[in-house]
């Protein structure tokens, strides 16, 4: 098995999955997630902002980077691969994780489901971006 990652498609996946949470908590799901967080709209994106979305990023570029290692171990990776490699990382192992700690933590379903969902949406988009690039 090589490790050879292709840097350059890890960097455009974690922008990718950066520009999915964006979308996802901003322009497609925000009202139901600030509803279940109980968060206060007008006291959003404050000064401590730009060090969350600096983590988000961090934990992105993370994501992308073991999801390019796990498909360095597939034979010539395509689109198809990359799709499957995203849903299986993320229905398996994040999705999995996020409803078990949720029900152990007593929050609401929507926040898991949320939560969830945009990570598997993010590294199915992930997923696809390495196989294009391998």
């Amino acid at each position: 098995m090589s490790l050879d990652v292709n840097w350059a498609a890890v960097v455009v996946g974690t922008i990718a999955h950066q520009i999915v949470g964006a979308l996802w908590y901003g322009a497609i799901f925000k009202n139901t997630w600030i509803r279940a967080m109980g968060i206060n709209p007008d006291e959003m994106g404050g000064p401590g902002a730009g060090a969350g979305f600096a983590f988000g990023a961090v934990c992105s570029f993370l994501s992308a980077l073991a999801l390019a290692v796990i498909m360095t171990a597939l034979d010539n990776p395509d689109v198809t691969q990359g799709v499957v490699a995203g849903l299986i990382t993320g229905i398996g192992f994040v999705a999995a994780a996020t409803f078990m700690n949720g029900f152990y933590e007593q929050k609401k379903p929507i926040l898991s489901a949320l939560f969830g969902g945009y990570y598997t949406v993010g590294l199915v988009a992930v997923g696809a971006i390495l196989g294009a690039w391998y």
